[in-house]
This record gives C-alpha cells, structure tokens and sequence, in this order.
C-alpha cells in the first residue's frame, strides 16, 4: 500500500463480506481476522439500526457488545458495518445474529460471520478517502 498510514486502522474486505481490520504491527500493515480478540469496528444490527461493537473471540462466532436494551434485537437479524468508526463504510455484510442476552442496560449478540476464513488469495483494504 503505498501510502499507508501507520496511525490508521483500515478495514479488511474479502468477496463482499468484512473479514477483519489491518492494523500497525512494527511500522508494517498487519491484517487481524474478525475471528481475532484485538479486532473490533462498530456495527449496525437489525433494520432499527441497533448500535454495537463486534470483536472477535477466537472462536467461529464473533461477539457484538454494547447494544442499547431499549433496541429489540433477534435470531436472524443481519450485522453491517456502520461507519460510525470511519474503518469501514456503512453496510458492509458482517453476519446474522444467532443468540441475544441482556446485561446491565446492554444486550450482547453471538454473531454468525458471513467470512469463513478458508485460505483467501488476497483481501481487499478499505481507505476512507477524506
């Protein structure tokens, strides 16, 4: 990437759905998979556009924290990208919601990631031109 900027956090796209974030490590890009405990970016949930932010658990689910108790959220509910970070772009598909809990005054959701990581030829980088 020619012009990289180590002071960024930039999004990590493969075949339309978000896969991760590339973060600075040593003064070189370093790409984080979703399934990544450091990797996080703020999300939208459902069509009322519930508020979170997803991080990765090491795991084959991804966690979305912080999501307001007065949104209702459900089983099948699709996850995207908000923007609201400036990482990515708004609505980018993330993945469906497989499991809600409440917990004082939030919810947590277990995401299901539309990214399976398989071995991918290469990623797209995403670059919030300002």
């Amino acid at each position: 990437m020619e012009d990289y900027n180590t002071s960024r956090i930039y999004g990590l796209v493969y075949n339309n759905f978000v896969a991760g974030i590339v973060i600075s490590h040593n003064q070189r890009p370093l790409a984080l998979l979703n399934s990544d405990v450091k990797s996080s970016y703020a999300v939208y949930i459902g069509e009322n556009k519930a508020p979170g932010i997803v991080h990765g658990n090491n795991s084959n689910h991804l966690i979305v924290k912080f999501i307001p108790a007065w949104f209702f959220i459900q089983e099948g509910d699709r996850v995207v990208t908000s923007g609201l970070d400036e990482i990515f772009f708004e609505g980018l598909n993330v993945g469906k919601v497989i499991s809600v809990t409440k917990s004082q005054g939030y919810q947590t959701a277990v995401i299901e990631p539309f990214y399976k990581a398989t071995n991918p030829n290469y990623f797209h980088i995403i670059k919030k031109v300002r």
